[in-house]
């Protein structure tokens, strides 16, 4: 079986890379190896996965020709708040591949946010074909649009972490964009600091995180930076740390993957399902300084007594592992789904 994987990889976000490594290492048991990665940078995805890979752009077509099947997926690529032209692409894949009579598989996205635009395009472009969507929200978002979806959970929880000793610290992990965020997640580590708690931050957005990761060093000075550059190494790194507080859903991820207790600060529906599915406590970014100094309050709770649902997470990857038995299954299924 010949498949062609699209997704927002080669992009330097750790969190989609996080998502490929489970992805291809569970599709590898499940006798699934010939893969091609459509991406930003294929030399990247090449060093860092040790799959083959073509530029998303240029090499698309030929990487269609050569598939026996497309997985579209993972990640939040079916959304048009951050960019009208991200969702035209990606549907623009789907939509490719169809033409050249191939199978197609949504797996392991998040659905929406979409505009009324958005949410036509994606039932024209996704009707009759399998979904498997990673959070309760998109599943509830796919039910409104008519369109059948089963939950398959996120594969970056199928990464495991190397062993590492418990260590009292709570990790920061900000998103860009979000400068609210940011600031509260600043106050919480002068408050942990304060009590003798030491503070570590990681960025897995790329360039524009790591912006939000120098905001928290000047209001923490002693901030320690975790420099870990692949998912496997960023599990690691999360585990035996006492909590981790994060504005991006693979920090919640990673950390849970490593048995790490995390709570969220959430600003889309896709953070808070995650935090639902595993028992963590999560948060709306504060809109104001009332809300800023109310969750500020309950993450000082949380801080002070820290706790993991265990059941809940291996329920959740036992979910994300059944759902790339699902996708082989899938993919290697009958004619290919006509446009």
């Amino acid at each position: 079986m010949r498949l062609a994987v699209s997704g927002y990889y080669g992009a330097g976000n750790l969190g989609d890379e996080a998502l490929l490594s489970g992805m291809l290492a569970a599709l590898r048991d499940e006798g699934v190896d010939h893969v091609r990665v459509l991406s930003a940078n294929p030399a990247a995805t090449r060093r860092l996965h040790g799959v083959r890979s073509v530029h998303r752009g240029a090499g698309l077509p030929w990487a269609l020709w050569r598939a026996e099947a497309l997985v579209s997926g993972g990640g939040g690529l079916l959304q048009d708040v951050t960019s009208t032209r991200s969702l035209r692409y990606y549907l623009g894949v789907i939509d490719l591949a169809r033409r050249f009579g191939r199978r197609v598989v949504v797996f392991g996205q998040s659905l929406g946010p979409l505009s009324e635009t958005g949410r036509l395009a994606v039932r024209a472009s996704l009707g009759g074909l399998p979904i498997g969507l990673r959070d309760g929200p998109s599943l509830r978002l796919a039910r409104e649009l008519g369109l059948s979806a089963r939950h398959v959970g996120d594969t970056a929880l199928l990464l495991t972490a190397s062993a590492a000793d418990r260590r009292d610290a709570v990790v920061l992990v900000p998103r860009s964009g979000y400068p609210r965020a940011t600031t509260l997640l600043a106050d919480l580590g002068r408050r942990a600091r304060d009590e003798g708690i030491a503070v570590e931050a990681a960025a897995f957005g790329g360039r524009e995180d790591r912006l939000e990761v120098e905001r928290l060093r000047a209001a923490v000075p002693d901030l320690r930076l975790l420099a870990a550059e692949e998912p496997g190494a960023m599990v690691t790194a999360l585990a035996g740390a006492r909590l981790v507080v994060s504005a991006r859903l693979h920090g919640l991820v990673l950390a849970a993957a490593g048995g790490t207790p995390h709570a969220a600060l959430s600003y889309d529906p896709k953070v808070e399902g995650f935090a639902t599915e595993t028992g963590a406590a999560w948060w709306p970014v504060p809109a104001d300084g009332a809300e800023h100094d109310r969750t500020l309050e309950a993450l000082g709770v949380a801080l002070a007594r820290p706790s993991f649902d265990a059941e809940r997470v291996a329920t959740a990857r036992d979910r994300a592992l059944d759902g790339v038995r699902w996708l082989a299954r899938e993919a290697l299924r009958g004619p290919p789904h006509s446009a």
